[in-house]
């Protein structure tokens, strides 16, 4: 039986969630036992990919900046922490970005089934980009999108404080 928040018709077959971005954690078969019962699936970062957390609130900015720039964009998940994006391991290697931090190595990620998309959740988690088995996303295009997506938080802030200082 597979969890999902939103059963599929009835008629329609049910897709397995995909496994192959989870294929060289090792972990398949434990995740997917987890996700059968309910629970999050444990996966370590900075094995198979890295993950990068950067502020919740700036996290739609960026993936939308992500997608205008056509860069390749992984899974994505909303967490108590922040957002978590999934990155081709190493390529944020040595960062230094305000904000952002990259988890580090052996890290556990707590991942509820890709059928769990925002604003539903499991374990205070959901995925604001569903996984798939495309190719994760690369670090400097996560990080330019960050960047941009701060940059414009911060004057739209500052405009807004300057309007509310000029009446």
């Amino acid at each position: 039986m597979t969890i999902s928040p939103h059963p599929a018709p009835a008629g329609t077959a049910v897709q397995p969630p995909p496994t192959g971005w989870l294929d060289p954690t090792g972990r398949v078969p434990a995740v997917l036992a987890a996700w059968e019962h309910g629970a999050l699936g444990e996966v370590p970062a900075g094995i198979a990919w890295d993950v990068v957390r950067v502020p919740l609130p700036l996290a739609g900015e960026t993936v939308r900046r992500m997608r205008a720039a056509r860069a390749p964009l992984g899974p994505v998940l909303s967490t108590p922490l922040g957002a978590d994006f999934v990155v081709a391991l190493g390529s944020a290697d040595g960062w230094e970005v305000a904000g952002m931090s990259v988890l580090g190595r052996g890290t556990l990620v707590l991942l509820p089934h890709p059928d769990v998309v925002e604003p539903d959740r499991v374990g205070n988690r959901g995925w604001i980009v569903r996984p798939s088995d495309r190719a994760p996303a690369w670090g400097p295009d996560l990080r330019d999108a960050y960047t941009g997506a701060r940059a414009a938080a911060a004057a739209a802030a500052d405009a807004a404080a300057a309007a509310g200082t000029s009446g």
